[in-house]
C-alpha cells in the first residue's frame, strides 16, 4: 500500500503511544522522580547504644547478699568522710573567721590605746623626771619614739613650729625622750623620723629664713635626742617606711656638711693630742 503503511499495514502507521515518555526509563512516575532521589543526602545509620554494663556483683567466694553488704558499707564510709570533711572546712573557716574578729577587736583597743597614751604624753600634765617616770611605768605598750615626737609636735606647735624645738628641754619632755633613746641608736633615729613625718605634714616649711627640718636636727644635736652616730644612720637607711625622706635629705644638706667638718676638727685635735703627748 500506501508511504504510511510500509512493512506491516495501517496499525503501524498510527498514534505512537508505545514509547515510553522523555522523563526517563520504566514510566511516567519513575520517570519524574529519578533524578531528585539521586541528589538526597543519604540517611545516616542509626547509631546502635549498647546498655549499660554492671561490674560484677559479687566477688570471688562471695554472695549476692554479702556483696551488697560490702557495697552499702563503702557508700556509706564515703557518705561519712564527706560529712566530716564538710565539717572539718565549716569548723576551720568558723575559727579563721572567729581569729580575724579577734585581731580586728585587739587591734581597735591597741589603736585606742595608743591614742590615749600619745595624748596622756603631751598633754603637758607631766612633764620632766614626772613624765619620764611614767613612761617608765609603760613599758612595752608605750608608743614609739617616732610617734611620740610627731604626736607632740603636731599637738604642742600647731602651724608656729619652733625650729629651736623648747619643747625638748630637760624640764618640759627632753627628760622623758632622752630616757627613752639615750645609748639606744634605733631610738635616736625615731626622733629624727618623727621630726620628719611632722615637717612633712606642715609641707617642710622655711622659718626664719632656715628649713625647719634643719632647724630641728640641730635642736635634737643640742638636746643629746640624736648624735653623730643617728644622723649618719637615719642618712643612709633606705627602709623609706616614713614621708618627705628625700625632701629632708635636701633640706638638711647644710647640716651633715657641718656635721662632716666637725667631724674632721675631732680627728685632727685627736691627732694633735697624741702628738703632744
Amino acid at each position: 500500500g500506501s508511504y504510511g503503511g510500509r512493512g506491516g499495514g495501517g496499525d503501524r502507521g498510527g498514534p505512537q503511544d508505545d514509547f515510553p515518555p522523555l522523563g526517563g526509563r520504566g514510566g511516567g512516575p519513575r520517570g519524574g522522580s529519578g533524578t531528585s532521589d539521586i541528589l538526597k543526602p543519604k540517611k545516616e545509620p542509626e547509631r546502635v547504644v549498647a546498655p549499660p554494663v554492671e561490674a560484677p556483683l559479687t566477688l570471688p567466694g562471695e554472695d549476692e547478699a554479702a556483696a551488697r553488704a560490702r557495697i552499702e558499707k563503702k557508700k556509706k564510709e564515703a557518705e561519712e568522710k564527706a560529712a566530716a570533711e564538710k565539717k572539718a572546712a565549716e569548723d576551720a573557716a568558723r575559727a579563721k573567721a572567729e581569729a580575724e574578729r579577734a585581731a580586728r577587736e585587739a587591734a581597735e583597743k591597741a589603736a585606742a590605746a595608743e591614742g590615749d597614751l600619745l595624748a596622756t604624753f603631751a598633754s603637758g600634765e607631766k612633764q620632766g623626771e614626772d613624765l619620764a617616770a611614767w613612761c617608765a611605768e609603760q613599758g612595752s605598750v608605750l608608743p614609739s619614739v617616732d610617734k611620740l615626737v610627731c604626736h607632740l609636735l603636731t599637738e604642742t606647735e600647731k602651724k608656729n613650729p619652733s625650729p629651736n624645738c623648747e619643747w625638748a628641754e630637760p624640764a618640759k619632755w627632753g627628760a622623758a625622750l632622752l630616757s627613752l633613746v639615750e645609748d639606744n641608736l634605733l631610738g635616736q633615729m625615731q626622733v629624727l623620723w618623727g621630726v620628719q613625718t611632722y615637717c612633712d605634714t606642715q609641707g617642710f616649711p622655711k622659718v626664719d629664713d632656715e628649713y625647719l627640718v634643719q632647724g630641728m636636727f640641730r635642736s635634737m644635736y643640742k638636746y643629746d635626742l640624736a648624735d653623730d652616730e643617728a644622723f649618719e644612720a637615719w642618712k643612709e637607711d633606705e627602709t623609706d617606711a616614713h614621708p618627705g625622706k628625700m625632701k629632708a635629705i635636701i633640706q638638711t644638706m647644710d647640716w651633715f656638711a657641718w656635721l662632716e667638718e666637725d667631724d674632721d676638727d675631732d680627728d685632727e685635735e685627736g691627732s694633735y693630742e697624741e702628738e703632744e703627748e
